[in-house]
């Protein structure tokens, strides 16, 4: 009744209401470093407040891509939290980190099916399941959701192969984090690091790549 920001999801519920004037964000994450640091039980500056909440922000750039939110943000963001939030509570509001990814895949076409307009539609069905407006940090991906997407497709006879590659390098316009994509998927599912972070395919019309390929 007071509009106090009590649970993690006040916090990011009332972080994504933050009005446009003072900037905007896109992602929102939070939880308590004790929860995904080892090293938290000897930092001190940590232990001062048990209360105290990270916050884990994302923003868009002009081209509506996943980037870092800058410090006027930052504070912008902490100043309107601070209107709400418990006066026991600490907030500590920090960087997510970005994986870029890209997909390639490989479909067998039914017969009597136009090769090319079945595989556009597979592009199509997956540009619209990886658009960063669907995901948030510390999503993993279901591999076997994305075969299930392709397999209803129509003129899909067998989806072959879904490989899930790491796009790194500042020098290319990708995240500068590499990620081990191999050893962090198991029984089909790719999971994030243990640090918060979120999977982007930054270009959908060219990092996902799909071919028509025979039984």
């Amino acid at each position: 009744t007071q509009l106090r920001t009590v649970t993690p999801d006040d916090y990011i519920i009332r972080t994504l209401s933050l009005p446009s004037k003072y900037g905007v964000i896109s992602k929102a994450y939070v939880t308590q470093d004790m929860g995904i640091s080892f090293n938290y039980p000897k930092d001190l500056l940590a232990t001062q407040n048990p209360n105290a909440i990270s916050l884990y922000i994302l923003s868009r750039d002009v081209n509506n891509n996943l980037t870092l939110s800058n410090p006027a943000l930052k504070q912008n963001l902490k100043t309107f939290l601070s209107e709400y939030r418990m006066l026991t509570d600490g907030v500590n509001i920090k960087d997510a980190f970005i994986i870029n990814i890209g997909v390639d895949f490989d479909v067998v076409v039914r017969p009597n099916y136009n090769n090319k307009l079945v595989l556009n539609n597979c592009l199509t069905t997956l540009q619209s399941y990886f658009n960063i407006d669907k995901w948030n940090i510390n999503q993993p991906i279901i591999l076997s959701d994305i075969y299930s997407a392709l397999d209803q497709i129509e003129g899909v006879q067998t989806v072959q192969k879904i490989n899930i590659v790491n796009k790194a390098g500042t020098n290319s316009g990708y995240s500068q984090y590499a990620y081990d994509i191999k050893g962090a998927t198991i029984n089909n599912i790719l999971y994030p690091s243990l640090d918060p972070s979120i999977f982007e395919v930054k270009n959908l019309t060219t990092d996902i790549q799909g071919r028509v390929v025979t039984l």
